[in-house]
This record gives C-alpha cells, structure tokens and sequence, in this order.
C-alpha cells in the first residue's frame, strides 16, 4: 500500500512539475512580442542616432536652408540622400549580396563582367541600345569636324583607335560572349574612319599578335598594358619617323618601381566586410619614363623660341602615366611629345577643349595623335 502510494505520489509531482514548465514556457511566449518590439525600437534609437551624429549630417547642418526648401521637398529630398548613403547595414547587406552572387552565381555587380581564370571586364563592351547607333553616327561626326579644324589650322591628325578587351580576349569571357552588333564593330568604325582621310594603324590586329608574347590589357582594369602601350606607340612611330619637317631626338625609357595595382573594375565589386573572402590580386605593373640625353648649349639655345611639333589628345589610356604611353611614343618616334589628355573624360571632351583652347597656342605644331578607345563610339556623353 504504502508503494502504491509513493507511486501515486510521485507521479503527481512529476504531473505538477510538468504543468509548471508548461506555464513558464507560456509565460516566456507572452512576453516575446513585447521583447521584440522593444528591440526594433532600439535598433531604430540606434540607427538615427548614427544617422542624426553621422559626418555627412554634420556637414549638411551648416548649409543655409529656406523655408522654401522645406516646403518643397527639396530638404527631405537631401536628408533622405544621407539617410540613405550612412545607413548602418547597407554596405553589410550590399556586400553580402554581392558575394553571393559571385560566388554561387558567377556573377558580378552591374558594370562587371566576370570572365574566366581571373579576368574581368567592363559591360560597356556589350552594350548595345536603342540610342547606340544614334550615338555612334554623332560621334563620328564630331571625328570629320575636328579633322577638318586640324588640316585647316595646318596640322595633321593620327587617329589611334583602341580595341575593346572584351574582343581582344574573347578567350577569357568564360560564359559570357561578345553580342552580334560588336562581332565587327571595330573593322566597320575603323573603315569609317579611314574614309575621311586620316591614318587609322590596325591596333586590333597588332594587339591579337602581341598577346600571344605578353598582355595588352589588365586583368583587373580597363586599360591597357604598359606592353599594350608600347605596341600602340610603335604604331604611330612607324608614322612618323623620318619625317624631315619633325625635330627628332633621342629618349631613352626608365622603369620606375613595380608596383601592385588594384585595376578601376574592382570598384565595381562591392564586397564590403567580405572582401576578403573573394580573391583580388590586383596586376604587377612596372611603368615607364622617357629621359632625354645631356643637350648640349646649341640645342637648348635652338630650342628656345621653338614649340613642340606632336600633341597627344585622348582619354586615361593617354593621360594616366602609368600606362606609359607618352613616355613610349617619345622614345619610339623619337620626337618630343606635349599631352592634352585627360583622365575621366572620354576621348572627345578632351579633343573638344583642345580645340577651343590649346589648338590656337601651339603654333609649331604638326601632327595631333588623337587616342579613342573604341567603347566610347556608341556612349549617350562626352
């Protein structure tokens, strides 16, 4: 009797224990809505606290604002801006996205195109849209103005037209390739060129023979090699050498340090935090720069009142020195060189300011060598 009861009794007890357990697991379920909507409240204090303390609202505070800024939305419109630009998990959540698209996927943010065995490209090079054509007619249009401007100002233009990297190594697209409307893009704008009259050197050709020896185009960036320079550069010597109206001189090319450089197309891939999980080598480049040898007194004397005879005009493949394209085109056509290119503007905002500004100054000048990588044909500006 007596085990009977102890039996009954502990049951009972585990009965009660078990109702209890039940009613603090109730109890806890009670209070998680409450607990949650006090932790998005603390994350929202948080937030706007970050937001309201940011550098970018600081900046913004001192700037004079009307009541009609208010009332028109132009200062919401400003704050929304910041709120946007300092938000907390942006960056976080942008970069975590963006890995996984990578990795999993392939695929890269907008304005990349991942290839194979390390190479990215740009997807300017396969764009091709309703305004394209619209666009590419334009610019070789301003092409046969500014030619006509040269000759008629005595001056004789080369036009260096660059080939795009995605064609130059369609191998390394991996599964990406090159759109119908660029299968023969460059053979067709180069033509078009040529017809009016200037010399346009077959850069993609030279390019397709010089890789098979070494690399015209970066690996992680748009541009070119400083080898890929080079070839562009001997190209244009051919042109001008032993022309009896240039001054020629002797340079000779001096390697700088050899640094690592992280190419303007990781930009693109924004990782954030988890960069360091995608592999981004950068490309070893050792630039190059053109020195001249001891003048002597009668050719600094002879020089003196004398400007340069060769201009270079382009974009950054021209204007960065990294690429050394100046430098080289010195050294190859053996002619002093003074360089309007500019970095960031395309190859016709730089032309069009040079002829509105420049051209008029350089009154010993000869010949324009007019650097235009072929991507920028079909783009909406410049």
């Amino acid at each position: 009797m007596d085990e009977i009861t102890q039996v009954a009794t502990s049951g009972e007890i585990d009965t009660l224990t078990s109702n209890k357990d039940g009613l603090s697991l109730k109890g806890k379920l009670a209070y998680l809505p409450a607990f949650s909507i006090f932790i998005l409240f603390a994350c929202g204090v948080a937030v706007l606290g970050h937001f309201w303390n940011s550098k970018e609202m600081a900046e913004h505070g001192q700037l004079k604002r009307s009541l009609a800024d208010v009332i028109q939305g132009r200062e919401a419109s400003a704050v929304e801006r910041i709120y946007k630009d300092v938000f907390p998990i942006r960056d976080f959540s942008t970069g975590l996205l963006n890995l996984i698209s990578f990795k999993v996927f392939g695929e890269a943010r907008k304005g990349l195109i991942k290839g194979s065995d390390g190479w990215f490209f740009s997807d300017e090079e396969f764009s091709w849209n309703r305004k394209s054509l619209s666009m590419l007619e334009k610019h070789l249009s301003f092409v046969e103005d500014t030619l006509s401007t040269l000759r008629e100002a005595g001056v004789e233009p080369i036009l260096l037209l660059v080939p795009e990297k995605a064609d130059i190594y369609r191998d390394k697209l991996g599964d990406v390739a090159v759109p119908s409307s660029r299968e023969h893009y460059y053979e067709n704008v180069r033509l078009r060129l040529s017809i009016m009259g200037a010399p346009v050197p077959d850069l993609r050709e030279a390019f397709l023979q010089a890789r098979e020896q070494e690399p015209v185009f970066l690996k992680s960036d748009t541009h070119w090699t400083v080898q890929g320079a080079r070839v562009a550069a001997r190209s244009v010597a051919q042109m001008l050498a032993h022309r009896p109206e240039l001054k020629h001189k002797e340079f000779t090319l001096k390697p700088e340090e050899e640094i690592v450089h992280m190419g303007d197309l990781y930009k693109f891939a924004k990782f954030s935090i988890f960069e360091p999980f995608v592999s981004m080598p950068g490309d070893r480049l050792t630039s190059l720069a053109a020195v001249t040898a001891d003048a002597s007194l009668d050719d600094l004397l002879s020089d003196e009142d004398e400007g340069p005879q060769v201009a270079l005009v382009g974009s950054s493949y021209s204007a960065n020195a990294k690429w050394s394209l100046e430098a080289q085109l010195k050294a190859e056509a053996k002619v002093d060189i003074i360089n309007f290119a500019e970095e960031g503007k395309g190859p016709f905002a730089p032309m069009k300011t040079f002829l509105k500004e420049k051209l008029h100054e350089q009154k010993e000048l000869k010949y324009v060598v007019w650097e235009i990588p072929l991507r920028y044909f079909d783009e909406v500006a410049y």
